[in-house]
């Protein structure tokens, strides 16, 4: 009897492990008192590319620009060509002095966006599975506050045959955090 009640309990584990791993992954933030997304003027800014794969940052930068557009989640706005670069190599530290946030509150811009890029290749296994992950925070250039960050790390779940390519995969990723902070609205 006791054997079958250790088995179980071990098999019962086994298995709420299991689908913590599979479900697992993702991790998106709002702060309760932040402002509404909706309807903001966004400054995105490239994300700073952490892999061994060129343009991945730039490739990530555009599927949320293409995201945002796509659901109407929020404007996108542009500062000053030189201002961008400089504001980019800032944000590289994780935040933004608030001089250069009230610059850009003066610019009617609400908000920056900015993120790293932590994977974007293909992994080899039983099969070649795309595998996608990136970071990102959005800044209040009004308050400083943070209004959304979050991580998203996650291997393409193909069994036997991979469908997705790497920019498929990773516009789903995408999508499904956007989607998901609009809703939150």
């Amino acid at each position: 009897m006791f054997q079958n009640t250790a088995w179980f309990s071990r098999t019962i584990c086994l298995l709420i492990l299991v689908s913590a791993l599979l479900s697992g992954g993702c991790a998106t933030s709002r702060y309760r008192s932040s402002e509404p997304l909706d309807h903001m003027s966004v400054l995105l800014l490239p994300f700073k590319n952490l892999t061994s794969t060129p343009e991945a940052g730039k490739t990530i930068s555009a599927l949320f620009v293409s995201s945002i557009t796509v659901n109407h989640a929020m404007y996108l706005a542009s500062a000053s060509p030189g201002t961008s670069k400089d504001i980019a190599k800032m944000a590289e530290s994780g935040t933004l002095p608030n001089s250069v946030l009230e610059s850009l509150a003066r610019e009617h811009i609400d908000a920056v966006l900015f993120g790293n890029v932590t994977e974007y290749e293909y992994r080899s296994g039983l099969s070649t599975e795309p595998v996608v992950g990136f970071t990102w925070k959005m800044l209040s250039t009004k308050s400083g506050r943070t209004l959304w960050t979050g991580a998203v790390s996650k291997v393409d779940s193909c069994f036997w045959v991979c469908h997705d390519t790497l920019a498929e995969f990773g516009k789903e990723l995408v999508d499904e955090e956007v989607e998901k902070r609009m809703a939150e609205d």
